[in-house]
């Protein structure tokens, strides 16, 4: 599974930190970031980033610094975009409706026409008919919405899990609660 990522990002997907410092200052402050790496808002694992991700399994191989060309675990924050994005991949589930819990068959071609439509287009479940938000649906964390993302790179789809500590971190700053979600 190349370039799989453990993603964090807000419950409200129009949600975006009040400005573009903050999201990069907090995560620092809590020591879950340490030194800029390769620029483009990406970070090298801080010094308590071991404490704030629960590694799952027995042993799971993470390298938390870059040696020898090997793909290693590092950060890359996006704090606001434009709209509202989708950020899935290649092993997307099909996500369920909230209503009747029936799978979107055709969920690609709607994801397609949601991006094309500005992102305003509500979805219709074609079981029961029930209208609700693309982020309504059950992904089973295979793919999110929103503006803001902590995207942790090499990271694979149980391996690891975000702390209760650092979810509290994040909502307790900005009053918003985040979840997580795998993208491979």
């Amino acid at each position: 599974m190349k370039n799989a990522r453990l993603v964090l990002c807000p419950d409200q997907p129009d949600w975006t930190p009040p400005d573009d410092e903050s999201l990069e200052q907090l995560l620092q402050s809590i020591q879950f970031i340490g030194e800029p790496f390769n620029g483009d808002m990406q970070f090298l694992a801080g010094e308590r980033f071991l404490d704030l991700i629960a590694l799952m399994g027995c042993s799971p191989g993470i390298r938390l610094e870059p040696e020898d060309d090997q793909a290693f675990c590092y950060i890359r924050l996006i704090p606001g975009t434009e709209s509202i994005e989708f950020h899935g991949g290649d092993r997307t589930h099909a996500p369920r409706c909230p209503q009747c819990r029936s799978a979107v068959a055709d969920w690609e071609s709607k994801i397609s026409c949601w991006q094309e439509n500005s992102a305003g287009t509500p979805w219709s479940c074609e079981t029961c008919g029930h209208e609700a938000a693309p982020w309504d649906y059950n992904w089973r964390k295979s793919a999110g919405f929103g503006r803001c993302f902590i995207k942790i790179s090499n990271i694979f789809p149980k391996e690891a899990i975000p702390q209760q500590q650092l979810l509290d971190a994040l909502h307790s700053h900005y009053g918003v609660s985040w979840h997580y979600f795998y993208q491979y």
